[in-house]
């Protein structure tokens, strides 16, 4: 077996991360009854996945407006030589689809009124009122004053100026790794000369010492900001992280399997790596990542990742995508406000900046500003949505996305990293346009 380059593997994760995108709520436009969605080019799409042997397998979820009625489609195996068929509760590490959810807790404590999105976020973490930034991100570490403080909004639309260690090997990035603020990480991937991977303050006290890449509100900087989120409402709870998801968000909606670790390990799928360590080249065979991580993603982490930790099933993610699609509510009962809700979905992008040149960004996922269906992918890799569409996906290949405008949301799980020949964002565009369009 290769060895497991983990520098090559979070790059892998940075560029699978940023590509994904989609779906949710356009605020203005009346609900119109539709016939129900259609699920048999979503079928099809996975099927042939499978088939290929790209994956040993994948599950869809697939909600439309109101009560919560999810179809489920599924294809394949946990692992590939496995007989153990995937189903709606097979456990997926959905990286970066931990920030949507991250994003929404935030949002929950900005209905309450105990947070304001433009409150810079040194009001509940002083540590962070007098941040530097750097002069020249290539050169070194050498910094100036911060023109402004970091806000509540800048850390929901990744415009705070932090940096992430997927981003690159700069002076940044590599303190980033000799202080182990590496979240979404596991301690088996860990170089030597990287720091062991602290809890959540810890980071933030560390993080708050280093210069930032850019000036706060200026542009969009992939990074680890949805990780200081987390730290945040810890600081604002005086609880754990995990338990503030569990209270605010997994409890009410009854995601019982979701969490930074995986309860039941016989559930969770094996996670593939399709490209040689260190280079772009597609392998002919993958490397199992999950034999690699030891007890990642099946133990407590010490780093509570609200950016990329989180572990779920589609049957427990649907859920999720329920709430976003229904402005908040769930099968009766209000998880968000309305209002609050609609503006978590929408571009809260500071004026003149963008997401990929032309997207916005909301509460932890990207906004389509503007009907992109029918059109070529963009260099983000999305095919084509609605107006207002809003969602993210995570490293591994999982998706997530909300569709108010076409009525319906989706979950896509799987598991696979690396892969450049895998058009997983155009061909479920091009699925789902299949599929709402012909219901």
């Amino acid at each position: 077996m290769q060895n497991l380059d983990r520098r090559g593997l979070l790059q892998a994760i940075a560029l699978a991360a940023v590509g994904t995108g989609a779906g949710a709520a356009s605020a203005q436009l009346p609900l119109r009854r539709l016939a129900p969605l259609r699920h048999d080019a979503v079928q099809s799409l996975i099927d042939r996945y499978v088939a290929a042997g790209r994956v040993p397998g994948a599950v869809v979820a697939l909600v439309e407006p109101g009560k919560h009625k999810p179809v489920f489609v599924s294809s394949g195996v946990t692992a590939f030589g496995s007989s153990t068929k995937v189903t709606p509760d097979t456990l997926w590490r959905v990286y970066s689809m931990s920030k949507p959810i991250t994003a929404m807790a935030i949002m929950q404590r900005v209905a309450t009124g105990e947070l304001k999105l433009d409150q810079p976020i040194a009001d509940i973490m002083p540590e962070f009122r007098d941040m530097k930034v750097l002069i020249d991100p290539a050169k070194g570490l050498e910094s100036r004053p911060a023109a402004r403080q970091i806000s509540v909004r800048h850390l929901l639309t990744h415009t705070a100026g932090f940096s992430y260690s997927i981003n690159g090997n700069g002076p940044l990035e590599r303190e980033y790794k000799r202080m182990g603020i590496q979240p979404g990480s596991v301690p088996a991937f860990l170089q030597p000369g990287e720091g062991p991977l602290p809890d959540l303050q810890v980071m933030a006290t560390a993080l708050a010492g280093l210069p930032l890449a850019l000036d706060p509100g200026t542009a969009w900087k992939y990074s680890i900001s949805l990780d200081v989120a987390g730290a945040l409402l810890e600081r604002l709870t005086s609880m754990t992280f995990d338990k503030v998801l569990d209270q605010q968000v997994f409890g009410p909606l009854g995601m019982a399997d979701t969490g930074f670790w995986a309860k039941d390990k016989a559930r969770l799928a094996a996670n593939y790596l399709w490209t040689a360590p260190g280079t772009a080249k597609v392998l002919d065979k993958p490397i199992p990542i999950s034999v690699l991580e030891k007890d990642g993603f099946t133990t407590r982490p010490k780093l509570l990742s609200g950016g990329g930790g989180l572990v779920s099933s589609a049957r427990d993610y649907a859920r999720f995508a329920q709430m976003v699609l229904n402005e908040g509510e769930f099968d009766g009962r209000t998880i968000l406000p309305r209002g609050t809700a609609r503006l978590a979905t929408s571009n809260l992008m500071p004026p003149g900046v963008f997401f990929d040149g032309s997207n916005g960004f909301g509460a932890g996922g990207r906004v389509t500003l503007f009907d992109t269906r029918g059109k070529a992918a963009s260099a983000s890799g999305w095919g084509g949505g609605t107006a207002d569409a809003y969602g993210w996906g995570g490293a591994a290949g999982t998706l997530f996305m909300a569709d108010r405008v076409r009525q319906f949301g989706v979950v896509l799980m799987l598991q696979t990293m690396g892969d450049s020949t895998l058009a997983r964002d155009v061909d479920l565009a091009a699925a789902l346009a299949a599929d709402a369009d012909g219901r």
